[in-house]
């Protein structure tokens, strides 16, 4: 990937001496960007451009070519290619537009066509359908829109699916005074993927923070597996959101596991930072540059008594805790003051102090307490002497931060023109809102806290299990081209180590009551037919029958109903089982998911689960921890875990249950949707049980 951002020699085709030309504008962009290497432009009516001959014909170019810049009509683009590979041409940036996004049958022949050619030439290429790439760092600049000249160095390296977000993003960096190392969009990424892309900017020196727009993901758990082994921050806008179940699903796993909530898990398991819009991605750039909080104990230092009570007031809501000050510290902060007339205390209130010297000197002695993680800086700045003044003090904060490796997040209420200025001039995070401030740096430390977790090393168990005997049934249902039933799938479930309920299969009144009078009053009876899927819905569901006649009564009425609603309907008889009460009613689930694979699914259970919607996903292979961190997060977990006195649910059985159902979905990938609703937890050491559960085939 490195010969995208560093060629020697480039050919620009399609260029015309036509002031409207867009081929022009990359020569221009390369020329002012001040690119190191050797420019070519070419075009078929030849002619000149600033000075520089437009070669009719890549073939006419007398030296070597390492990159070419395509942006010709769509039609032409597999000729252009056939051209450059014969010219030994083997990488090249497609910006020409008009394929499958726009002309879906003719646009990916002429597709297929350039994959055909860039295969026999061994070519790669980035787009069709994009804007290019910039590396700051020679002058590589082959954007078609002209591109402003004050774009700054730095090191924030972008992937985006659009060129338009990126332009974007790229303005936003801008304006907050944040440099740009590299760019690239992907258009239809046809050969060249966002994950390519990547894999090289996590090993490129030059980049230090990673910004992806993503419109779509092909191969998601390659972009996990890449991610994990990032050292350095990735930061991602994934729109393009789709959900299940706005029908009627087959599984309650398929309405509670929706396309975002998927891809919310990958991310958060891979450490890549999620963003969803542009405050917060301004806020989250500038917040990484600063060295990594490493606990939750902060110190607020205020030239404003208002703005120190809305900062602790904000700690308090992002979770963060305001540091011990030790008495002596007071007594030392205190001898600058003029009067004794704001008692100090964590907030620091400096508003009887006007020595901005002094506010440094305070800074520096709060850092080195051990029990202070980070400092959050509120400052004002009224005249164009204290901007003078503020400056100074900005920059001895910024050079604290660097000794004692430690954040420093500063707000500063000024002008807008001395905040930009600050912006533009100091390689610094300014910050203008209070609030924003704290949650930036409560992310850092989430984003952090996530990153150090990912990167120790922790084995994905594998549990004894019958593959075997699992396999035999999900062929058999796979012959017949239909789903699993309810007997077959809780059969799985036992095969897999899942406790299940005792059942027994009836097909008659008479058998229903013999294997109710075998299990044991008070029983449950379940309809077994395969297209039905929510069984209580139609009456496919007794519970809590006493006796026999009880059975015979609910038998006949749950045939009736359903013949009335399912005429059609293969009844496969019922399933008979014995009442299960106590624990907490839960919902463990799975399915594949097209970008991503196997997702594993945890919530709370019951009938009315998905007006609930409370569930949190995960994407197998799942860990211990990661099944645990599952449990945790649920809304009602401090329930599970004991809360008010009541015992404790037996969450160690839950998450060995979460890393079988986990191994299960792996192995079967032709399980398209499994729901286990509900799974009865009991007290802790006493296990659980699945009481119901439907396995859907592709």
């Amino acid at each position: 990937m490195r010969e995208f951002f560093y060629p020697t020699t480039v050919a620009v085709i399609g260029v015309s001496s036509r002031e409207t030309n867009l081929g022009r504008n990359i020569v221009t962009n390369l020329v002012d960007f001040g690119f190191t290497g050797i420019v070519y432009a070419v075009g078929p009516r030849g002619g000149m451009i600033q000075t520089r001959r437009i070669y009719k014909s890549v073939g006419d170019i007398p030296d070597h070519i390492d990159l070419a810049v395509i942006l010709t009509p769509a039609k032409t683009v597999p000729s252009v290619l056939e051209e450059c590979g014969e010219k030994g041409i083997r990488w090249a940036i497609i910006e020409t537009a008009g394929f499958r996004e726009y002309e879906a049958e003719e646009g990916r022949r002429l597709e297929e066509e350039m994959l055909r050619i860039a295969q026999k030439y061994g070519i790669r290429f980035v787009g069709p359908n994009c804007i290019g790439a910039i590396n700051m760092e020679n002058g590589f600049c082959v954007p078609f829109p002209i591109m402003p000249k004050d774009t700054k160095k730095g090191d924030i390296s972008i992937i985006t699916q659009s060129g338009g977000i990126g332009m974007s993003v790229m303005n936003l960096m801008t304006n907050e005074g944040l440099g740009l190392n590299k760019f690239v969009s992907i258009g239809n990424a046809l050969d060249t993927s966002a994950v390519d892309l990547l894999e090289y900017m996590i090993e490129d020196p030059g980049t230090k923070l990673i910004y992806m727009y993503l419109e779509s993901i092909r191969n998601g758990q390659n972009l996990m597996e890449i991610a994990r082994k990032s050292n350095k921050p990735i930061l991602a806008f994934k729109s393009n959101i789709g959900k299940f179940g706005q029908n009627i699903a087959l599984s309650h796993t398929a309405s509670l596991t929706s396309d975002d909530k998927v891809v919310d898990a990958a991310f958060h398991q891979s450490g890549i930072l999620r963003v969803r819009d542009d405050t917060s991605l301004g806020n989250y750039l500038k917040i990484l540059r600063l060295p990594p909080i490493k606990g939750k104990n902060l110190a607020i230092i205020s030239r404003s008594g208002g703005h120190a009570v809305i900062g602790a007031d904000a700690c308090e809501l992002s979770n963060f805790n305001l540091a011990h000050f030790p008495d002596s510290f007071l007594r030392e902060i205190e001898k600058n003051f003029r009067a004794s007339v704001i008692r100090l205390t964590n907030p620091l209130d400096l508003g009887d102090l006007f020595d901005l010297d002094v506010y440094a000197q305070i800074v520096e002695r709060t850092l080195k307490l051990p029990g202070v993680d980070g400092v959050i800086f509120l400052h004002t700045s009224l005249t164009e002497e204290e901007n003078y003044t503020s400056r100074k003090l900005l920059e001895r904060l910024m050079k604290l931060v660097e000794i004692y490796d430690k954040p420093v997040a500063y707000y500063i209420s000024s002008t807008d023109n001395e905040v930009n200025y600050l912006k533009q001039n100091y390689d610094f995070p300014i910050f203008t809102q209070i609030v924003e401030t704290i949650r930036a740096l409560e992310i850092q430390y989430y984003h952090n806290r996530q990153s150090q977790l990912i990167h120790t090393s922790e084995d994905i168990p594998q549990c004894k299990v019958q593959q075997k005997a699992a396999q035999e049934l999900i062929d058999r249902a796979k012959k017949e081209k239909r789903d699993l039933l309810l007997s077959e799938s809780l059969s799985v479930l036992e095969y897999y180590g899942i406790s299940t309920v005792n059942s027994i299969i009836a097909m008659s009144v008479e058998e229903a009551q013999e294997a109710a009078s075998k299990l044991g009053y008070p029983v449950a009876i379940k309809i077994v037919a395969e297209q039905i899927s929510h069984k209580s819905d139609v009456g496919g569901v007794q519970l809590n029958l006493r006796n026999k006649s009880a059975v015979a009564s609910a038998f006949e009425d749950m045939m009736t109903g359903i013949h009335t609603a399912y005429p059609d309907a293969k009844i496969d008889g019922v399933i008979v089982q014995p009442m299960v009460t106590g624990g907490r009613e839960l919902i463990l689930g799975g399915r594949q998911d097209p970008q991503f694979g196997p997702v594993v699914m945890l919530g709370l259970g019951g009938i009315f689960v998905e007006i609930f919607d409370e569930s949190v996903v995960r994407v197998a292979p799942i860990s211990k921890r990661e099944a645990l961190e599952m449990i945790q997060d649920l809304r009602g977990y401090q329930i599970l875990a004991g809360a008010r006195g009541h015992k404790a649910s037996d969450i160690d059985t839950l998450v060995d249950f979460l890393l079988r159902l986990s191994q299960l979905l792996r192995d079967f990938p032709e399980i398209k949707e499994l729901d286990v609703n509900p799974l009865r937890l009991f007290k802790e050491n006493q296990g659980a049980r699945a009481l119901d559960a439907r396995i859907i085939l592709t």
